[in-house]
């Protein structure tokens, strides 16, 4: 189907669907009890219609009063708004493969099993600022048209800077569900403020972080000139094993910072730095188990 998918991968990913902790009035009928309750046949309101709705659920009384298409919408079973927010920054083009190839495989992922469990996707871009990749959808109909929006995105080059993002994103008052952010969060300003924006504004945060090998491990180099690829920043360094040492330290207390965080606020929170723990995030965030307190490499 694409190149971000294997066959035997969406054949594993089939029978699954996003673990939402939260209950959210959803927008259409979709496979999940909704925070409404009552009987399947119980009206509760109208929407717009939006590519990939069921026509069928079309109100044709209220197109005669109103001229819009709109959709009946009843309270049992409704659809979850999925949003997935893919880090872009310049960070991410580094690693092998680049991290923002990772991160857009892991979108692909969860898009494809959120479109096939009747659940509505968008897709935004962050760095600097934030960019609209994939209109909010709903229906397996729409899987194509994610995969290829996803395999046209790269690393743009800019900055990052998660709070203005996410700011930009609730400035767009989207449909309260389930944000999944994709990113190394390697943000200068700190995570923990735009994301408890996010908690405030009743959206449920996923937090998959992705990062390289060479993040976790980095060899011993002697004297180098490292440099800030987002900022151009350099910083003469010895690389020897004190300074090996010292790093791993502060990159366990950054990777504890993001767990705690995420289980204080009942978060999934899980870690990828290669094609092998891809999987074994994915599917550990899509049956509901907790890696929030997965130790550092």
């Amino acid at each position: 189907m694409s190149a971000l998918l294997s066959p035997e991968f969406l054949a594993r990913l089939a029978r699954l669907k996003l673990a939402v902790r939260r209950r959210f009035a959803g927008s259409a009928a979709g496979l999940r009890r909704s925070s409404r309750r009552g009987a399947s046949a119980e009206f509760a309101e109208h929407r717009p219609y939006a590519p990939g709705d069921d026509v069928r659920r079309i109100d044709w009384n209220a197109y005669a009063r109103l001229e819009e298409l709109v959709l009946r919408l009843y309270v049992a079973e409704q659809d979850v708004a999925v949003h997935l927010l893919l880090d872009t920054s310049r960070s991410m083009s580094l690693g092998t493969p680049p991290k923002v190839e990772t991160a857009k495989r892991l979108a692909a992922a969860l898009g494809y099993v959120a479109l096939s469990g009747s659940d509505r996707v968008s897709v935004l871009t962050f760095g600097a600022g934030l960019s609209q990749a994939f209109a909010p959808q709903r229906g397996k109909k729409q899987i194509g048209t994610l995969l290829r929006q996803l395999e046209g995105l790269c690393a743009d080059g800019s900055g990052t800077d998660l709070a203005s993002s996410i700011e930009l994103f609730l400035s767009r008052r989207p449909q309260p569900g389930v944000v999944i952010v994709l990113s190394d969060f390697l943000d200068p300003a700190g995570f923990a403020r735009p994301l408890d924006r996010l908690v405030a504004s009743k959206f449920e945060p996923v937090l998959l972080q992705v990062l390289d090998r060479e993040e976790l491990a980095p060899s011993p180099g002697g004297d180098l000139v490292l440099e800030d690829v987002e900022r151009g920043e350099q910083i003469e360094v010895t690389l020897d094993e004190a300074a090996i040492r010292a790093y791993r330290a502060r990159l366990a207390a950054f990777f504890e910072s993001l767990a705690d965080w995420a289980k204080k606020r009942g978060a999934h929170y899980g870690r990828v730095s290669s094609d092998a723990e891809l999987e074994v995030a994915l599917l550990a965030y899509l049956r509901g188990q907790s890696t929030a307190g997965a130790p550092a490499p």
